[in-house]
């Protein structure tokens, strides 16, 4: 079927219903992540950063105008359909060594040149679930250098504090809100960063089931870490309207990866322009300004 775009004519929902979850197999995934690092794989070597080609950025800068009329149909609610969304996500800048740490299935993140991370730097990580490979394998790339602050809702199990533990990271029972409840452990970002005599923040990972529209928008007015890894949550008016809120406060999109159980979920990682030179990364055209 093609759809012809006419942002005129109001289009029909065709959001098809959701299909019966299956029960999932045991997760092979700690057993794969600790053996790969029990390996022992050497990511000291460095190589020059590669760039993308001048008509790479061309074709990338004329389709821009397309991408943000698209994303403006959703943003107005027009459609309720995700195809939207998702078929005009690319990226808008182009980062020389993406790659996945942790699991390679759910739990695991893309994020841009974790090699160039500086030392000594402090990594937030807003929701667990019992799920860290993604700590263990960025500690690992890091040797530790890093100090990591860990938060969930939920209690963690005593297997996942272990594991913790060995990596330079320091968890707490914690729901992320608007505002500070310690009587019921509700916490803001803020608040969490100055417990922790925190000032700045290099890599912010959020899976906070929802509560990332209350929370994000106001905490990147005053704070704007180097990268944010964000799994967003929402129907496609919420899930753009978040976009555009980051992406005014200075970030580029470079990956998303659409939840293959859930498609109201979708994860996303962005970089600061200013962090630009630090990670070797070139802007290419940016759309999810949209408004």
């Amino acid at each position: 079927m093609c759809l012809v775009f006419r942002p005129e004519i109001t289009i029909l929902s065709m959001t098809p219903p959701a299909p019966p979850m299956e029960p999932l197999p045991l997760s092979p995934k700690y057993q794969f992540v600790e053996k790969r690092l029990s390996l022992k794989p050497n990511f000291t070597s460095s190589a020059p950063s590669s760039r993308p080609s001048p008509r790479m950025i061309e074709l990338y800068k004329t389709q821009a105008k397309q991408r943000r009329a698209y994303l403006k149909v959703v943003l107005m609610s027009l459609s309720r359909n995700y195809m939207f969304v998702y078929n005009n996500m690319a990226p808008e800048v182009y980062c020389p060594e993406l790659v996945r740490v942790g699991t390679t299935n759910d739990g695991g993140k893309w994020i841009c040149s974790p090699f160039r991370i500086p030392i000594g730097c402090t990594i937030f990580s807003l929701g667990l679930f019992n799920e860290v490979t993604f700590e263990m394998e960025l500690q690992y790339i890091l040797n530790n250098r890093c100090k990591i602050f860990a938060y969930d809702s939920n209690e963690q199990a005593t297997a996942t504090l272990d594991v913790l533990k060995t990596i330079r990271t320091k968890a707490m029972k914690a729901t992320i809100g608007s505002e500070t409840d310690s009587s019921r452990q509700y916490y803001t970002i803020e608040d969490l960063m100055d417990m922790e005599n925190v000032n700045n923040i290099e890599i912010f990972k959020i899976d906070i089931e929802g509560s990332e529209f209350a929370v994000v928008p106001a905490f990147l007015k005053k704070h704007k870490p180097a990268q944010i890894l964000i799994e967003i949550h929402g129907t496609p008016a919420e899930m753009v309207t978040l976009l555009n809120d980051i992406s005014r406060q200075g970030y580029w999109l470079y990956s998303h990866e659409i939840n293959g159980a859930w498609h109201n979920l979708c994860e996303f990682s962005f970089i600061h322009e200013d962090a630009f030179e630090r990670y070797g990364v070139t802007p290419m055209a940016k759309y999810l300004d949209i408004v």
